[in-house]
């Protein structure tokens, strides 16, 4: 009987530490997105050259993702005009800076799709 109540610890404990550990988002270009690159579980850059563009972020737990817009690796975005999100697993998308919003991404594991818009 010991030996099933320490193996039924061993195993809470084991999925409590699993469970706190950061979101992981991932990021998947749908159009003209040259590069998605995750530098942390909270900022994402994303590199689309013409100025608008459509990609998708799933995260594996909620979270509030900071993006960066680049045209490219030299160059920011100038000023977001619009930042859509589509899907149930987003909400609050809001414009932080010349080439930063935010997005709450709220339901693990589903895809959140954004369209952004340079002014």
């Amino acid at each position: 009987m010991k030996k099933i109540q320490l193996g039924l610890v061993a195993v809470t404990t084991a999925l409590l530490l699993t469970g706190c550990g950061e979101a992981k988002i991932t990021g998947t270009p749908i159009k003209n997105v040259d590069s998605i690159a995750v530098t942390s579980a909270e900022d994402i850059d994303v590199f689309c050259p013409t100025g608008i563009c459509t990609f998708e972020l799933t995260a594996s737990k909620p979270v509030t993702a900071t993006v960066t817009m680049h045209y490219d690796y030299t160059k920011l975005y100038t000023k977001i005009e619009g930042v859509d999100v589509i899907g149930e697993g987003a909400k609050n998308a809001k414009v932080v800076d010349e080439d930063q919003f935010t997005v709450d991404i709220s339901s693990a594991d589903k895809p959140v799709k954004i369209q952004v818009i340079d002014y």
